[in-house]
């Protein structure tokens, strides 16, 4: 994204709390998009969990460290993918581990989104959360926070309608939504998770087939998540 690009969305996003970008505007294009559903959402990758929410899901994911040096951004893999406390689901989580910084591409994307967070708003290290996940049906069971500092919705590709993104604010008495839209593949969501709750609406079928989602999900944490000892 050229530098000017980046200055509007960092405004827009340290103003309304959210950006939304296309394809062109996020700056990575579809053969990119393209090579990672190819390279990663797939059986030998994606894997379906006992218990897990929405119970026909597939996913995968990955934990990445982040220092920032003036505008120099190093990634490296990260100790270990547990989560704990998250989706109101205190126990520990373990789920199979896709080490994203070997492919260039994905990492080009992962600095590319890093690089969406406004200057001011960066902690000089921290731990960035991958979520790969493949739904059929639900997309998420309803409105909630990651209890992150920010989220990304990366739809990489879609079967069939529906999946309408909604960004509600705090209050639950307010069901007006402060965002609604329908992700197509190669669209991009950021938003600071303190600030709304998040859902969306069922996957429709196509006339023929069956729906399907592929999106990236992922998440720059808080410090208590992931603690670091470098």
């Amino acid at each position: 994204m050229a530098f000017e690009a980046a200055k509007l969305s960092w405004k827009k996003l340290s103003t309304d709390g959210y950006i939304v970008l296309s394809e062109r505007e996020f700056g990575f294009p579809a053969a990119a998009r393209q090579h990672l559903r190819d390279t990663f959402f797939h059986s030998g990758v994606l894997k379906r969990y006992e218990n897990d929410l929405p119970v026909d899901r597939e996913r995968a994911r990955d934990v990445l460290r982040y220092e920032w040096a003036d505008d120099e951004l190093t990634l490296s893999e990260h100790d270990t993918i547990t989560i704990e406390n998250r989706g109101e689901r205190p126990e520990a989580r373990e789920y199979g581990r896709v080490e994203v910084l070997t492919d260039a591409l994905f990492e080009r994307w992962i600095r590319s989104a890093l690089g969406l967070i406004p200057p001011q708003w960066r902690s000089p290290r921290g731990t960035f959360g991958v979520n790969l996940f493949r739904t059929f049906t639900n997309v998420v069971t309803k409105p909630h926070q990651d209890g992150e500092r920010f989220v990304f919705i990366y739809v990489v590709d879609k079967i069939g309608s529906g999946a309408e993104t909604w960004l509600y604010g705090l209050d639950e008495s307010e069901t007006a939504p402060v965002f609604r839209g329908t992700l197509k593949p190669g669209d991009l969501l950021v938003f600071e998770d303190a600030r709304f709750r998040h859902g969306v609406t069922p996957l429709l079928d196509p006339e023929e087939g069956h729906a399907q989602r592929d999106a990236l999900v992922c998440t720059v944490n808080y410090d208590h998540t992931y603690p670091l000892d470098w």
